[in-house]
């Protein structure tokens, strides 16, 4: 049985003689793909936007993929690469689109951008993935009462996919947990229900024996090496459900191809269950006077032989040491200026989580104007009240290395090693706005 996910595929040529066309297709993907009927026209101007700008830098024949994702849909181009300039894609861009010595070449990438939900950019030598996101309107969640559980006989735990179970337990989360623990998926029930039947989150809730909703875990595939997890919530009255819950979550993770498991927005102290503290990070939350301390716990699941990375002389002192810590073998390869030609414009891709004050930051695309451009994200992000602002980079890849200067110029330390955390380990540098 075939169960790949339905999608559009269009192979024509970089020209505005074919918007019509792809107009016609995106409408008609999103009515098919149920996206919500106010988000269609996006979808469209995404698409046309898109063709208008590889058009006007004759990039020559593309192909185009619209296709269904849990949360809405997905529009992407597939290209060889002509050095084409992306920088506009930027949360923090601000091209001169003023006048007639404006930058008009940028403007239609600049606005598929704005109108999109999200983006992603690959390279793979010299073709080139570009792919937009238009998400669906999901109801938020209606909060109803909810009170810490007393115990009634034995507990049960299982698997849960269906949208009530998940319903009570986003609501229970929301009530019983501060704010700064919660998952943002949580605020809506709906979102949360289509990523875990897309198999993109997983859940394992405990019951008691009055069939009372006691406690649950949530997860992710952070990589194919390595599981996030969130959690464990537990809603009984003497907080005896954790221990169970992470041992059931460690099981179902046992049986995938992770080596190693860590914890997100972590609830309490996971010493006694075999986790070891990866860091402790200082969250400025709104209103607080003093921050908010977010521990990040870490457990080992398979043996590790070891691995080749690469590092910059701006963290190399902070990865042996984490690794020293850690036990684990690596052979650390330094990043070099080699004068290679790179693209002239680099992008950036950012994750924001307002109720957290949160920006997370990650290398989409390397370019000549890296230092600049992650300046101007710093300042765009600060300047929008985001007090805490990280950068992600995989040390499987020399070019993400190479950017520890101009992190370290821009106020960012290392903070956070995660092995396996994306194709090899990957390096989390948290922004210290006195640095």
């Amino acid at each position: 049985m075939n169960t790949a996910a339905p999608c559009i595929r269009l192979r024509l040529h970089a020209d505005a003689e074919w918007a019509g066309l792809l107009q016609a297709a995106a409408e008609q993907a999103g009515a098919v793909f149920r996206l919500d009927r106010a988000k269609i026209p996006r979808l469209v101007h995404c698409a046309e936007e898109l063709l208008l700008f590889l058009a006007s830098v004759d990039v020559g024949d593309i192909e185009t993929t619209i296709r269904t994702i849990p949360t809405g849909v997905e529009i992407s181009f597939s290209f060889v690469s002509a050095d084409v300039d992306l920088s506009a894609m930027n949360l923090a861009s601000a091209p001169n689109i003023d006048g007639e010595n404006g930058d008009w070449t940028c403007l239609p990438l600049l606005l598929a951008a704005r109108m999109s939900d999200g983006f992603r950019v690959r390279l793979d030598g010299r073709r080139m993935e570009l792919a937009l996101r238009v998400d669906k309107v999901y109801p938020e969640l209606k909060p109803f009462p909810v009170e810490r559980i007393c115990l009634q006989g034995r507990m049960t735990f299982s698997g849960v996919s269906d949208a009530d179970s998940l319903f009570e337990a986003c609501n229970a989360i929301t009530a019983l947990y501060p704010e700064h623990v919660v998952p943002e998926w949580c605020a809506c029930p709906g979102r949360t229900a289509d990523l875990v039947g897309a198999g993109e989150l997983f859940a394992i809730e405990a019951r008691d024996a009055s069939g009372h909703l006691c406690g649950i875990v949530f997860w992710e595939m952070r990589s194919e090496q390595s599981v996030t997890f969130f959690g464990p919530y537990d809603f009984s009255t003497d907080g005896s459900v954790v221990g169970e819950l992470v041992n059931a979550m460690l099981q179902a993770v046992g049986r995938t191809r992770a080596k190693n498991v860590f914890n997100s927005l972590a609830t309490q102290s996971l010493a006694d269950h075999g986790f070891e503290l990866m860091a402790e990070l200082p969250y400025l939350l709104e209103g607080a006077s003093e921050p908010v301390m977010h521990s990040v716990w870490g457990r080992m699941l398979q043996e590790d032989f070891g691995a080749v990375v690469w590092t910059h002389s701006e963290f190399a002192d902070f990865l042996r040491s984490r690794y020293d810590a850690l036990e684990l073998v690596r052979d650390l390869r330094p990043v070099s200026e080699l004068g290679e030609v790179v693209q002239p414009g680099s992008v950036i891709g950012a994750r924001l989580s307002p109720a957290l004050s949160e920006a997370f930051l990650y290398p989409e695309l390397n370019g000549a104007d890296m230092g600049d451009n992650l300046g101007r994200h710093v300042a765009s992000l600060t300047s929008a009240g985001y007090r805490n602002i990280f950068f992600e980079i995989d040390l499987s890849k020399g070019w993400h290395a190479a950017i520890g200067s101009s992190l370290c110029r821009c106020g960012f330390r290392p903070e956070l090693l995660l092995p396996h955390g994306g194709q090899s380990d990957t390096l989390v540098f948290r922004h210290v706005s006195e640095a």
